[in-house]
C-alpha cells in the first residue's frame, strides 16, 4: 500500500521519509494532485497520460 503525502508548504523538507518503498511526496495542491496519486499508484509500468496503449513513439 502506498503512502502519499502533500506538501503545501513551498520548498519545505518532506514530512515522509521518501527513501523507503511505496511513500510520495506531491508538492502543492491542486486538482491534478489526484491523477498524480493515480499515476503513481499504478508502478513503474505506467504509461504517459497522454499515450495509447500499444504506442511506441519516443
Amino acid at each position: 500500500m502506498s503512502t502519499f503525502g502533500i506538501n503545501t508548504g513551498g520548498h519545505t523538507p518532506a514530512s515522509l521519509d521518501t527513501s523507503k518503498s511505496h511513500r510520495f511526496e506531491v508538492g502543492g495542491f491542486s486538482d491534478q494532485v489526484f491523477t498524480v496519486v493515480d499515476l503513481l499508484s499504478r508502478g513503474r509500468n505506467a504509461g504517459w497520460p497522454w499515450e495509447q496503449p500499444g504506442d511506441n513513439r519516443g
